[in-house]
């Protein structure tokens, strides 16, 4: 890590990186997880494919595993800048209680609240809860297995289906830190009802990455892209044909 940006992500709170996209419309880079979140999305071209592969404005999408809000900003400029008219609705998952506040704040200013719900819960079994461990001093590194320092939580999961009814999702991010497998396995009815899939898929076993794919596969979704690896994991994007 270079000096500038070590210094930077220390200083955030007071000398803060804004960019304004339109009028009424910013992004602020406030702290170091916010930083770390804007580089792994705006800067890293995967999550830029949308453009390409959304040929209609979405009218629901769902952001599983939100962290902070910035997928949902990337996805509504790529919207705002195809069609002359965006209405899209956004479901926000997010489990990290430290998270939620640097969401409302990012999505408030995009000027995006009244399109935008914001759910707090895991993603994996439809019922019960779980203990959540999250670092005090680095927000984005949560898990349901303790770490050294990890303060923890319990969290309820959350039943997609509760929420969403019977309404197609017209695009589904997942970043869960590893539940996408438990998520995948006990939710495959709620795929039926997805278009298009962003995942960032987790380091496991081999049988676990063949039963995920067996499973998208038997619901009709399919691989539109060869896989990307960045940092250990894989980037993949499953498309209804």
């Amino acid at each position: 890590m270079s000096i500038p940006f070590f210094l930077y992500r220390r200083l955030a709170n007071w000398i803060t990186c804004e960019f304004n996209f339109q009028p009424n419309k910013k992004t602020a880079l406030k702290n170091k997880y916010e930083v770390a979140s804007f580089k792994d999305v705006f800067c890293h071209p995967f999550y830029w494919q949308l453009f390409q592969y959304i040929h209609e404005c979405p009218k629901l999408v769902l952001d599983c595993g939100a962290h902070c809000g910035h997928f949902t900003i990337l996805a509504d400029i790529c919207f705002q800048s195809k069609f002359a008219s965006v209405d899209t609705e956004y479901i926000l998952i997010e489990p990290n209680p430290y998270l939620l506040p640097i969401i409302k704040q990012n999505i408030s200013d995009m000027d995006l609240n009244y399109r935008v719900q914001i759910k707090q819960g895991l993603l994996g079994e439809k019922s019960g809860s779980e203990k959540l461990w999250v670092k005090p001093k680095n927000y984005l590194s949560t898990g349901l297995a303790y770490s050294k320092g990890a303060k923890p939580f319990q969290v309820p999961f959350i039943d997609i289906q509760e929420i969403v009814g019977n309404r197609i999702i017209d695009l589904m991010k997942i970043d869960i830190e590893g539940g996408e497998f438990a998520f995948v396995r006990s939710h495959i009815d709620i795929f039926k009802q997805v278009n298009l899939i962003f995942m960032e898929l987790h380091e496991a076993s081999e049988e676990l990455h063949h039963e995920i794919s067996d499973s998208l596969n038997s619901v009709g979704l399919n691989l539109a892209a060869k896989p990307i690896k960045s940092h250990g994991q894989q980037l993949l994007i499953w498309q209804r044909l």
